[in-house]
């Protein structure tokens, strides 16, 4: 089943469950027509494959990742993943993040990541919706998380920050065949913005994928003894 990227406007308006259902089905059935294999890790605590589909418009790629994390329960991933004081604590690379503002479906989210030296910061004005999907007869239960940038935000812009205005991710998860840990399929793109060469940003993609999931696996681990 193929599907396009939701528009920041689509994901605001989206009032039913078939947008969270597309994600949800790379679960269980990964669809690669039209990526191309990227890269693979493999450790005790996860394993994950990513593939990357290039968009002529900005010449940067898209990614779809599957993976598992072998030991962590499904609930406990998907608290750690919207906890945003927690990933404060446990993602170095995060320099602030909080809510803007929430309904009872919907968060405008604040996010600054802080780039290495000599690369200047970059921060993310995005909107993110939730969906639970109870176990049913014939699937288990299954979690998805859609954030997309809001590119015509107002919020105030921070001297010496680039602001990425396009940019898209969506995790969802499902627990793992044996009950122990946790399916996770990420579809994302992130258009940095500033003068980045090319290489930089596919060896951020290369590198950072995995490293976020060895850090996310260790800060559930955290967040379980908490």
């Amino acid at each position: 089943q193929h599907y396009k990227s939701i528009t920041f406007i689509e994901l605001v308006q989206m009032d039913d469950d078939s947008q969270f259902s597309q994600y949800l089905s790379e679960l269980d059935s990964p669809n690669t027509e039209g990526y191309t294999f990227f890269t693979k890790n493999e450790t005790d605590g996860y394993s994950l494959e990513i593939y990357r589909k290039y968009e002529e418009a900005s010449g940067l790629y898209k990614y779809k990742s599957y993976g598992e994390l072998k030991s962590i329960d499904t609930e406990t991933v998907n608290a750690v993943y919207n906890d945003l004081e927690y990933r404060k604590k446990w993602d170095a690379y995060c320099a602030d993040l909080h809510v803007i503002s929430e309904t009872s479906v919907l968060q405008n989210i604040y996010w600054r990541v802080a780039y290495p030296w000599p690369m200047s910061h970059r921060d993310y004005v995005f909107s993110r919706k939730s969906k639970i999907f109870e176990a049913t007869e014939n699937s288990p239960k299954r979690w998805c998380i859609i954030g997309k940038g809001d590119p015509s935000s107002c919020h105030e812009e921070v001297k010496g920050v680039i602001r990425v205005k396009d940019y898209e991710q969506t995790l969802a998860l499902q627990p793992s065949k044996n009950g122990l840990g946790t399916k996770v399929f990420l579809y994302y793109f992130d258009n940095p913005g500033g003068a980045l060469p090319t290489w930089v940003v596919n060896w951020a993609a290369k590198t950072g994928v995995p490293q976020f999931m060895k850090t996310l696996q260790s800060a559930c681990e955290k967040f379980t003894s908490k």
